[in-house]
């Protein structure tokens, strides 16, 4: 009998941490994609102290489709199947900035990032007796619809741009339902709440990201309350296959949510700006 193998990204901080130390004691092996080794390291070490599993820490920014394809590489050498990926990572950025291949930070890392990384996972999480992908979404996906150009738009606003970045996750999600549920593939989009993380503290925007949070931490759920709509996920795949969820309620999904015509779109923009035939 293989490995059962969980693939998280984003395990160091916030929900993608307390998604990690919950779900320890649910597999053989937990693979920590994380951008900073150190911290991933720490996480192993804590995980490994409470729980049986094996851990093992990848390096992979999600912002940089080399530094992906380098991780995908070591996952596909080291391991025959992947039974549940977890696309969890994201970023907030207060200001305009690009990945390091000329994408708007948010889109590329939150949804270019995810969709290239899925796209070389998927022939081991098709191989594995699960095969489950949970897209760590948001209800942002309202705050805009998506037109073209989709990747490096002239206007920045960062609320506009982050839903914009999660409408892009969870289209995908849908995509991936569509093309694959006839394989097995169970696939779920959450909604984790508003949570207190770091993002948006990056080095750039510091200063006014630790203002915002101030003002709005008495708000926010802890990253454990946050981390319950993935686990609830990962733990009844069949309940919410195909489906946008949140607390373990399936949520309506709303306005350009359900736009076909638009996801469409998106996807054969993403398919032709990464030189890929299919996803």
């Amino acid at each position: 009998m293989s490995e059962n193998i969980m693939v998280i990204t984003g395990p160091t901080s916030g929900i993608g941490r307390a998604t990690a130390l919950e779900l320890a004691d649910q597999f053989d092996r937990i693979v920590l994609l994380v951008r900073n080794l150190n911290k991933g390291e720490v996480l192993k070490q804590e995980i490994e102290t409470k729980s049986p599993v094996q851990i093992d820490v990848i390096h992979c920014d999600l912002s940089e489709l080399s530094s992906i394809e380098a991780a995908a590489n070591k996952m596909k050498e080291k391991y025959d199947s992947i039974d549940c990926l977890i696309l969890n990572a994201g970023v907030v950025s207060l200001t305009k900035q690009e990945t390091k291949d000329g994408f708007e930070m948010m889109m590329g890392t939150n949804y270019i990032g995810h969709f290239y990384l899925t796209h070389l996972l998927l022939p081991l999480v098709l191989d594995s007796e699960t095969k489950q992908i949970v897209v760590v979404s948001s209800n942002g996906y309202k705050f805009a619809p998506l037109k073209a150009p989709y990747f490096k738009r002239r206007k920045f606003n960062p609320v506009t741009n982050y839903g914009q970045s999660k409408l892009g996750t969870l289209y995908l999600m849908q995509t991936l339902y569509d093309s694959y549920h006839e394989e097995g593939l169970k696939t779920t989009a959450v909604h984790p709440g508003a949570v207190s993380t770091n993002l948006g503290k990056t080095p750039k925007n510091e200063r006014f990201g630790n203002l915002v949070y101030k003002v709005l931490t008495p708000f926010f759920l802890t990253a454990e309350e946050g981390s319950f709509s993935t686990v609830m996920a990962v733990k009844f795949p069949e309940k919410y296959n195909g489906k946008y969820m949140h607390n373990g309620k399936i949520l309506k999904v709303q306005k350009h949510g359900n736009d076909i015509d638009a996801r469409t779109s998106l996807m054969t923009a993403t398919l032709d700006v990464l030189n890929l035939t299919h996803l």
